[in-house]
């Protein structure tokens, strides 16, 4: 009987085989450069290419001139928000728990809002008092009434005998919610704007003193027109508004505020009294005085629950 032959080929592809799976087993596989390489444990074959063959989604590339170092975005989500009215209310509430006082904002009210207010000024505080009507509303006011007197003046009356009495009594006996303040027109020819708001500083510090609860409004000198202006006199817009600079800086916004009436009673454009508003160049006609209180209205402050 002869023997079976296999032909020399099949032998070559057995042996080939062969190899290559003791290979396998031995943990070798053929390199990229053909070379045979032991395998790393943990890489695999991906579609039938080495994942080796590329970098790790978690494997960090060198810091290079063509891959600078990226800080990570930072997600829309987390973000820091702008501040809205929400977070300032929570950081107002905040200040006013750690002994901050908060500032305060203006708002509408009504004709009631002025009753048992007082109001201290010169001639053109007069016209409100003279003509305003305003019953239950109370006037330390006078002719030529300066910052530099007004204290000592005997504006006001003793409730019970009727006598005269300074400004600074009246302010030590009777607890005021509200006091307007507009003085300044007549110390246009006097001292400079420096000295003007030394001296008003010191009679608002002793307001607050004798009043710690009340609002204090600052109400601005209002202009003169421009006839009055070119007049040449002391009495001039320049000298006005270098004075409203300065005592402006008085009020915080927390108990102290600054009310500007120019703003209703200027003439658009021009920064200067409305001549239509006035018979002399500087106080305003009785007619119009509802301007004024109209504006009070509208920059009124919440009086908290003592």
């Amino acid at each position: 009987m002869k023997k079976k032959k296999y032909p020399f080929c099949i032998l070559m592809a057995l042996c080939v085989i062969l190899f290559w799976g003791t290979l396998s087993v031995m943990g070798y596989t053929l390199g990229r450069n053909g070379e045979i390489v032991k395998r790393e444990e943990g890489v695999g074959m991906v579609s039938g290419i080495e994942q080796e063959d590329f970098p790790s989604t978690e494997q960090k590339l060198p810091d290079t001139e063509e891959n600078p170092k990226q800080e990570p975005a930072v997600p829309d989500t987390e973000k820091e928000p702008q501040e809205t009215d929400g977070k300032q209310d929570k950081k107002e509430q905040q200040d006013e728990e750690d002994g901050q006082p908060k500032e305060r904002r203006f708002i509408q009210v009504d004709m009631s809002y002025l009753d048992g207010a007082l109001f201290i000024g010169d001639s053109r505080t007069s016209t409100l008092y003279e003509y305003a009507g305003w019953d239950n509303t109370e006037f330390f006011v006078e002719y030529g009434l300066t910052i530099w007197d007004v204290m000592e003046e005997e504006l006001a009356e003793d409730s019970v005998t009727g006598e005269k009495i300074s400004v600074r009594e009246a302010l030590s006996r009777k607890q005021y919610d509200k006091i307007y303040l507009m003085l300044g027109i007549n110390e246009l020819g006097r001292g400079t704007p420096d000295t003007f708001s030394e001296q008003y500083k010191l009679v608002v510090d002793e307001i607050r003193s004798l009043q710690p609860e009340a609002v204090i409004f600052i109400q601005s000198i209002m202009h003169v027109t421009d006839k009055k202006d070119g007049e040449g006199t002391y009495i001039n817009k320049p000298g006005i508004n270098a004075r409203n600079e300065k005592i402006k800086s008085l009020a915080n916004r927390e108990d102290t505020f600054w009310l500007d009436e120019n703003e209703v009673f200027d003439l658009e454009g021009t920064g200067k009294l409305n001549p239509d508003y006035t018979n002399d160049g500087v106080h305003i006609k009785a007619k119009y005085i509802p301007v004024w209180r109209d504006y009070l209205l509208a920059h009124g402050i919440e009086i908290e629950d003592k």
